[in-house]
């Protein structure tokens, strides 16, 4: 990670196109290769790989669903590894398999990413995030066990309320110099909390910070800055690749981790983006030998500068239009974070997608859209008892429905606000 960045533009080219080709010859060998992959594996000379490279096809979370299910490549092809899934930001969530080179690369580009914002092994660690208790599950002995090895403090972040704020300073106070990580919104909501109540930050008590999960904007950092006297970094990654690329210091472009990771940046026809044009980013590993993350296109929006672009491709990105997860005020007026959706509804395999409706003003009840193959009863009486315990006494509606609606430009939104005006919904 430290040197190839020092490297000369050529040889980090030809550095990429190596692996990039050993992933094709992999990938194109297995029997589940695409086409495309098992032609473009006869490369020989690395500069017809970059001829032939944007003309391969761009995978996306249907077709990694459809044709290369994680369970059945494990058994099929003998791969070792972990089973995994996306929460779902969309409302489908995303299995995967990282086998055991990509799940050690993880661990390395978190601990990478952490050192170079400031944070030093031993330095307890705040995180706001959701809780296991939040969805109805204890969390493992083993995860209990690493949190407390590794010095990393759980705050509950899905519902949040203001002892979410005492609890993070308590362990601020408790435990004096530490870093804090968390979703965006998360870490917003307990700066305002703070600064509302004018409550007593020691100072140089909170090392850095950075976000993760969803969008960070100017405004957020601004506001924890004034809170706790650092700025949020911004750190990008997703379930099925890890931490993708990541600010250093603030007001820095993001860093994309090469060369474990390849980004490209196009437009709605495939075809490469100019500097400052916002696109597509297609993300290839160049580690990962389960799930064939080739030109896979993770659904956020990009672009890049000039000056983060040469030959060997993006080396970082100036601007993200990615996930943003916010509050949500329920009727009975308490504040949850709408990722909790996602990480309930990816512990249902009955669920193909979701959508929240919040009903209009008239009405209290929450309208919940799903389409799949249906909950028994006793499934459906768990997934309300999972809702009561978070969002207590509101009225849930499920409704399972053939299709749900997606938005002109063609996303599948979580969390919606119903109007008067809108038309229901077809039941199944």
């Amino acid at each position: 990670m430290e040197h190839f960045p020092t490297l000369h533009p050529v040889e980090q080219r030809r550095q990429l196109a190596a692996r990039l080709l050993a992933q094709l010859r992999y990938f194109g060998g297995r029997e589940d290769a695409l086409p495309e992959w098992r032609e473009a594996a006869r490369i020989t000379d690395t500069d017809e790989l970059w001829k032939v490279w944007p003309l391969l096809p761009i995978l996306d979370r249907n077709v990694l669903q459809k044709q290369f299910e994680p369970q059945q490549m494990k058994l099929r092809f003998g791969l070792e590894g972990k089973l995994d899934s996306t929460g779902g930001s969309t409302g489908e969530p995303t299995h995967f398999l990282h086998d055991p080179g990509m799940i050690r690369a993880g661990t390395a580009a978190s601990y990478y990413t952490r050192l170079q914002m400031g944070w030093r092994p031993g330095m307890p660690t705040v995180i706001v995030w959701g809780s296991q208790r939040d969805i109805g599950k204890t969390t493992p002995w083993r995860t209990r066990l690493y949190l407390q090895l590794s010095r990393d403090y759980l705050v509950d972040g899905y519902r949040l309320t203001p002892r979410t704020m005492d609890r993070v300073l308590a362990l601020i106070r408790r435990k004096g110099a530490v870093a804090i990580y968390g979703f965006s919104s998360m870490l917003e909501y307990v700066a305002r909390q703070i600064l509302e109540r004018k409550a007593s930050v020691p100072a140089g008590s909170v090392k850095t910070a950075w976000n993760g999960g969803e969008m960070l904007f100017p405004e957020q950092s601004s506001v924890f800055l004034s809170a706790f006297g650092v700025p949020i970094l911004n750190c990008y990654g997703g379930r099925e690749l890890g931490v993708m690329a990541c600010q250093f210091q603030s007001g820095q472009d993001l860093r994309v981790l090469r060369p474990w990771l390849f980004v490209e940046i196009v437009d709605h026809d495939g075809k490469p983006t100019r500097p400052g044009e916002p696109g597509r980013m297609l993300w290839t590993s160049t580690i990962c030998r389960g799930t064939p993350f080739l030109r896979y296109e993770v659904g956020d929006l990009a672009a890049f500068e000039a000056d983060g672009h040469d030959e060997s491709g993006i080396r970082k990105i100036s601007e993200l239009q990615g996930r943003t997860a916010s509050l949500l005020i329920l009727p009975n007026g308490r504040v949850i974070n709408n990722l909790f959706w996602n990480h309930l509804f990816k512990d249902f395999t009955e669920v193909e997608q979701f959508q929240v409706v919040v009903r209009n003003p008239d009405s209290s009840e929450l309208r919940i859209l799903l389409r799949g193959s249906g909950f028994s009863p006793d499934r459906e009486a768990k997934c309300r008892s999972t809702l009561d315990k978070l969002l207590g006494d509101i009225p849930k509606q499920f409704v399972w429905v053939q299709q749900i609606p997606r938005t002109a430009q063609g996303k599948l939104l979580q969390v919606i606000r119903e109007t008067t005006a809108q038309s229901s919904e077809t039941h199944v």
